[in-house]
């Protein structure tokens, strides 16, 4: 006579085991032992004190059961009918995967087909290459199908275009950025430019600025617009202001400092260094004068920012006294261009070119 096996997922009915219900002083122990054994999860185990509550505490009642664990009674309905006192198993989660699963009703020649259309016309929707599938191959196919393939091998177009992408990392690599240049203490190897955006009673203003590398003169002009057609105006005034001795300009990535101004740059054999993105620190010197001109000079100004040629002129005799007067700490005390005459012996009536 052949042995019955035991099914492990009717533990009542094992044979030969030593824990029966006789050995338990109640069926809540007995249940527990059992959930214990069978390795039950949380929230079966969970769900066996609902019952426990459910038939030795709440008498049977399932509104005092779920008020007890905070559950709708719905919920606690629908586990007490799938509650076997004899299967324990039956509290634990069933899958909810589909008894019958959709099938794949693609064939391999209809595959095949649609991925060569596919590449062929990136950006053609289902519906067009339905049409032209009918047309090429003389036989009629559902969009669902053609959807499916193109979902199956991700036949979708890239997103950024492939020379747009090659011509932005050859930009890239061309760039000359401030951390990585060497820097030679000579007037006018390096400027430093930078635009303020300002607000001012609801209309837009800006203030280009430069600074120079070693002797902290600086410039700066106000204007209407951030655009790379006043960059250029700022930039042929700065040359004439440095009397040409202007040969690698420092700036960060606006848009300004690209278009005409950047075409300036070539024209004049002027060399273009950028900051990285997101890194004021690459810029320092002119940070501090950006915050310099706005409260020693535009907080104290009687003219403000409306009257652009009335602005500029009040501008200019400030830079004047900023670059003639006005001591540097970073300078030893001395002014920019006493610093300018002392380290780099040059005329004195360099500095009048500050007056345009």
């Amino acid at each position: 006579m052949t042995a019955v096996k035991p099914n492990p997922f009717h533990p009542w009915s094992w044979q030969g085991t030593h824990y029966k219900r006789e050995h338990f002083d109640s069926d809540a122990s007995y249940w527990r032992y059992w959930a214990k054994r069978l390795n039950l999860s949380l929230s079966a185990r969970l769900r066996l004190e609902w019952m426990v509550f459910y038939y030795f505490e709440a008498k049977k009642s399932g509104a005092k059961t779920a008020r007890h664990f905070g559950i709708a009674r719905q919920i606690f309905v629908k586990w007490k009918k799938r509650f076997k006192s004899n299967d324990l198993i039956s509290l634990e989660d069933k899958s909810r995967k589909p008894h019958h699963k959709r099938c794949w009703t693609v064939t391999d020649e209809e595959e095949k087909n649609i991925i060569l259309l596919r590449k062929k016309h990136m950006k053609w929707g289902k519906d067009k290459l339905q049409r032209r599938y009918r047309k090429v191959f003389s036989i009629h196919i559902s969009t669902n199908k053609i959807q499916k393939v193109i979902n199956k091998y991700n036949l979708y177009p890239d997103p950024t275009d492939h020379k747009k992408k090659l011509k932005r990392r050859l930009k890239r690599r061309n760039k000359i950025y401030i951390h990585t240049f060497e820097k030679e203490k000579k007037l006018g190897f390096l400027w430093h430019t930078d635009s303020v955006i300002i607000w001012w009673y609801g209309a837009r203003r800006v203030i280009f600025t430069a600074i120079e590398e070693c002797t902290k003169i600086a410039y700066a002009r106000a204007y209407t617009t951030n655009s790379s057609k006043n960059a250029k105006d700022f930039l042929e005034r700065l040359l004439y202001l440095a009397n040409s001795q202007v040969r690698h300009i420092h700036h960060d990535n606006g848009s300004e400092f690209y278009g005409q101004f950047e075409e300036a740059c070539n024209e004049l054999g002027i060399q273009q260094i950028f900051s990285r993105a997101r890194t004021p620190k690459d810029n320092p010197a002119l940070e501090r004068f950006n915050w310099t001109i706005q409260d020693e000079w535009l907080s104290q100004s009687l003219y403000g920012l409306d009257d652009i040629p009335l602005v500029n002129h009040d501008l200019t005799t400030w830079l004047i006294e900023y670059n003639n007067i006005r001591p540097h700490k970073s300078l030893d005390y001395l002014t920019p261009v006493e610093y300018a005459v002392k380290t780099f012996e040059v005329s004195p009536m360099w500095a009048s070119r500050t007056k345009i």
